[in-house]
């Protein structure tokens, strides 16, 4: 199956369409499981302001889904609550009074983890809700699996199922408002974007409104190979995903070189070769002078190298990060 969005999303890359369907294709269709679930719910219970004697405890909602009789859905510090009508976004713990917008009876959007725990009833965290579904432009919760460039930021999010395409022209915000630019857009970012219609291909693909950048978020993810095996351990920094230079390099083929004069690692495959110098956010394949950042500056830390993870797509390595914390990889160079 992997093999098969990487197809897809080569040939979407190279401003080829993907067959459109007679109907729509779905993940379920591909039995490809979703890290995270987004359906329509009805609130029947509100606890926002819990106590037991001096202590608070976590705020949640009870809702029934066409999944789920009840569902308890905890509010935590990185819940986010988006309105449709107004397109505002904000963090939970940022709205003054949370009983005013979620009342028992209405209809909402909510987004969770598939992981859900099984009590009486089933509990799991909210990841995003959406108050006033229909009055606007939907928003979604999207992470950034892999990100392809040129005058674009287009991503493939959902586990390869849908290609994202931020242009120039799309408004860009961080949580908070400020205005941002889709070059922010990484490998691990982690964003809001506000759309409603997706073509109806496999991946499907959309054009959102506006993108929303959520706070970074460091946490880390399991590096495989193509045949499952685990490589190493990668991490989200500042919204960046990097990895361990050498232990990457040597599983893709490469002969990895340290110069302590110049403080670089140089990796060298057949006629592919990469210089990297610590400390600088450039990076170059070849004899290339110009290079591109991707984010953030190579380091060294206990003697290991750190680099972002899509700095082995200049090498024509084939890489994504699917389910939100594995990091799948290709030793074969594409042309």
């Amino acid at each position: 199956m992997r093999r098969k969005i990487a197809a897809l999303l080569a040939l979407a890359m190279l401003g080829m369409t993907p067959c459109a369907m007679a109907a729509e294709v779905t993940m379920e269709d591909t039995g490809i499981t979703p890290y995270r679930i987004e359906e329509q719910a009805v609130i029947t219970d509100v606890q926002t302001s819990l106590h037991e004697g001096d202590i608070t405890l976590v705020p949640a909602i009870t809702v029934r889904t066409d999944t789920w009789d009840q569902l308890t859905l905890k509010l935590r510090e990185g819940t986010v609550l988006a309105d449709a009508a107004d397109g505002s976004l904000k963090r939970m713990t940022d709205v003054a009074s949370p009983d005013s917008l979620l009342r028992e009876g209405d209809t909402i959007l909510v987004t969770y983890g598939s992981a859900v725990e099984q009590s009486e009833p089933a509990q799991t965290n909210a990841e995003l809700i959406v108050v006033n579904p229909g009055e606007g432009t939907t928003p979604h919760l999207l992470d950034a699996e892999v990100v392809y460039r040129d005058l674009t930021a287009t991503f493939l999010t959902n586990n390869g199922s849908l290609i994202v395409r931020v242009d120039r022209a799309t408004p860009v915000y961080t949580l908070y408002g400020e205005k941002e630019t889709n070059a922010r857009i990484r490998m691990g970012t982690q964003l809001v974007a506000w759309y409603d219609i997706v073509l109806t291909s496999y991946p499907g693909q959309t054009t959102p409104e506006k993108v929303v950048l959520l706070p970074d978020q460091d946490r880390t993810f399991t590096i495989v190979t193509e045949d499952g095996a685990t490589v190493a351990e990668g991490r989200i920094e500042n919204g960046v995903a990097m990895v361990p230079v050498r232990k990457i390099a040597e599983v893709l083929g490469y002969t990895v070189t340290w110069n302590n004069t110049e403080e670089s690692v140089q990796l060298s495959r057949e006629d592919a070769t990469m210089t990297i110098n610590l400390g600088e956010d450039r990076y170059c394949f070849g004899d290339a002078r110009e290079g591109l950042s991707f984010g953030a500056a190579s380091y060294e830390v206990n003697g290991t190298s750190w680099v972002p993870a899509e700095v082995f797509t200049l090498l024509g390595h084939k890489l994504q990060l699917l389910t939100g914390n594995v990091l799948h990889l290709s030793s074969v160079i594409e042309a």
